[in-house]
């Protein structure tokens, strides 16, 4: 787009989506709070910065393209002097059937730097470009082509059933929800409450004696979505997480998991009560998302000047149970890889199941309370969370494919 005379009687005006200003504000140097004026030669920097970035992703590709050009124009000069059509023939085909080992295997860094190197053109390119890691492209390109055939299969050929119609549940608010509100104390012995992660405990596929922590907590009217259902298993019908009532603080806080309905109703309660907060919450589902399950974003009322912060199990749980796909530091991820009794946690674990579930006679880091994997579980959360968008890419995809973060993920974590 031209734009002229600005300046001069023009003027031009950013418009762009939270995502994109927080990522223009965490590229000013220094940073800058929510509240700051973005300039223009910051949309700039940002603009620079995503080009620069799109650049060095595709440079591996360049380089081998200019490889591949190279041996080619010489293997062409060879032939003018020789005539001997066997150097094009050698140069220009490839095989048509390969072995797996061919095909999959990834060539060593040495041999990808080698080949390029060879072009001393090529390599002075790409050490003014500051490059220091380069890549096996082929192995990469086959890796998009399989992703490719997978996205189209599923856009022609994959056609999900719908779920059946079924009666909602009527809302309801328990009298033990309404005295927790005044009170800030919960009844225990109460039918009407129950850990948040019981659809989890519950579940057909795995025995329920295993325990996850008995909090946070979540009201029958949360968990009962639908008539003829005790709301005690996964379904295509789960409520997600976005209200949270809680009273106390540290270890002694208490936190439950309310609906929608309930937030509303019991809203003018809440707002005159000095024993409980109402806390709005989403799990993150984007890298560039902020977090939300420190549960400090919003609360009403206000949250008091002494900090409050969430017990480090309930954000756990709160956020294997949300749907939450992005972890939001490295203490995060190394809590649910030791929950879970991943080998990530078991480095020197002699033995691991095919999804990264370590037993308990082989591990050698934290402790897990579970004897059985819950990777499976856990996956067919994710499904129902994610319906049916892919998320094998995310953070939370990654470790329950038995595959630990890379450098570079881990590099974007919070300490």
């Amino acid at each position: 787009m031209r734009m002229r005379q600005l300046g001069k009687g023009h003027s031009i005006k950013f418009f762009a989506p939270g995502v994109v200003d927080r990522r223009i504000r965490s590229l000013i140097p220094g940073g800058m709070s929510s509240e700051g004026r973005i300039r223009v030669i910051d949309v700039i920097r940002w603009a620079i910065y995503g080009t620069c970035e799109d650049i060095s992703h595709h440079l591996p590709y360049w380089a081998q393209q200019g490889l591949d050009h190279h041996k080619r124009f010489s293997a062409y000069e060879e032939y003018r002097s020789s005539g001997e059509l066997e150097i094009l023939r050698n140069v220009w085909l490839q095989p048509e059937s390969q072995t797996l080992k061919e095909m999959y295997w990834i060539a060593p860094v040495a041999k990808v730097r080698a080949g390029i190197s060879s072009v001393s053109s090529l390599s002075e390119r790409i050490e003014q470009l500051g490059v220091t890691k380069l890549v096996d492209t082929r192995m990469a390109e086959e890796q998009e082509c399989e992703v490719h055939h997978e996205v189209h299969r599923a856009a022609t050929e994959h056609r999900p059933l719908r779920v059946p119609k079924v009666q909602p549940a009527q809302h309801f608010i328990h009298e033990a929800i309404s005295e927790f509100v005044e009170t800030g104390e919960l009844s225990r012995s109460s039918m009407h409450l129950s850990p948040l992660l019981t659809p989890i405990n519950m579940a057909k596929t795995l025995d329920s004696t295993a325990e996850w922590s008995p909090t946070p907590l979540a009201t029958m009217d949360f968990t009962m979505t639908i008539l003829d259902s005790d709301g005690m298993g996964l379904t295509e019908y789960l409520r997600p997480v976005n209200w949270i009532l809680s009273s106390g603080s540290g270890k002694y806080s208490v936190v439950v998991v309310i609906s929608p309905y309930e937030a509303n109703e019991l809203l003018p309660l809440i707002r005159q009560s000095k024993k409980v907060r109402l806390h709005i919450y989403a799990p993150r589902v984007a890298s560039s998302m902020r977090p939300f399950s420190d549960l400090t974003f919003h609360s009403i009322p206000e949250m008091p000047e002494e900090r409050w912060s969430t017990p480090a199990h309930v954000r756990t749980e709160l956020n294997l149970f949300a749907g939450q796909l992005y972890f939001d530091s490295k203490e995060e991820y190394e809590k649910v890889c030791v929950l879970l009794a991943l080998s990530m946690a078991h480095p020197k674990a002699e033995y691991s199941e095919v999804d990264g579930f370590v037993p308990p006679a082989c591990r050698t880091g934290g402790n897990s309370p579970f004897a059985r994997s819950r990777i499976p579980i856990l996956k067919r959360l994710m499904e129902l969370r994610c319906r049916g968008r892919g998320y094998y890419f995310t953070h939370m995809g990654q470790i329950l494919n038995g595959s630990p973060l890379s450098e570079k993920a881990l590099s974007g974590l919070s300490a």
